[in-house]
């Protein structure tokens, strides 16, 4: 993704008083600036704020809470992240394939068709949030996957789905290597000293901005939409 991280994009999110910013030692802008630096790939130690200052405030900002609109198309998709001493995470994805969004991602220690209700679960949620904030109902789910045995749980569950192996499914591939991509600074690796708890956090900000380069987003809270799209 690289130069795609733009500052405006975090300027906007922090000028909507997202980030505590008091005491505020340093202008917004250089805020913003540090926060797309590392998100775009520099080491925390070399960004335009001190090392705690930066993880002060991306912390914050993981805390934000959004809605992206939803079509029922969805790409979902897992892979490993590796953290704690080397010990290793599932990622799970799920990607619009029409409104480009990435609504949904969950961290699991194991990879099972549980994981798969789970997520069935949690998008319920989210597709409800979306039709109130959009004003559109989603009316048909289908959902795109790989081969995994684990997403055979969705015809034990009657969700209609595909077994894809290229084209539409892409879509989740593609949040995986802008994932992939920010990650190889970091040796491919989270700190040593990660957590699964600090690992969703710093995901919930990976995929806020992501999502905001990408598709609509609706604040809460706020009340503002943010629709930067660059995807064209």
């Amino acid at each position: 993704m690289g130069t795609r991280w733009k500052v405006p994009v975090l300027t906007q999110i922090t000028l909507m008083g997202y980030i505590n910013l008091n005491p505020r030692f340093y202008p917004r802008e250089t805020i913003a600036h540090a926060l797309a630096e590392y998100l775009a790939g520099l080491s925390s130690w070399r960004t335009h704020l001190p090392h705690s200052t930066l993880l002060y405030y991306f912390r914050r900002l993981s805390y934000v809470k959004y809605v992206v609109p939803l079509s029922g198309g969805y790409a979902i998709d897992e892979t490993e992240v590796r953290a704690v001493k080397g010990e290793y995470y599932y990622v799970w994805v799920v990607r619009d394939v029409n409104t480009k969004a990435i609504p949904f991602f969950m961290v699991t220690s194991l990879r099972s068709g549980v994981h798969v209700l789970v997520v069935l679960a949690s998008m319920g949620g989210v597709e409800e949030e979306a039709r109130r904030v959009f004003n559109v109902r989603v009316d048909k789910v289908v959902y795109l996957h790989d081969g995994a045995t684990v997403y055979n749980a969705f015809s034990w569950l009657n969700v209609e789905h595909k077994r894809v192996k290229f084209g539409e499914r892409d879509y989740a591939e593609q949040g995986f290597r802008s994932l992939k991509h920010r990650l190889s600074p970091m040796d491919s690796h989270f700190p040593w000293d990660a957590s699964k708890y600090t690992l969703v956090r710093w995901l919930s900000v990976f995929f806020l901005v992501y999502n905001v380069l990408y598709a609509p987003v609706y604040l809460l809270g706020k009340g503002v939409m943010i629709n930067v799209n660059i995807s064209n």
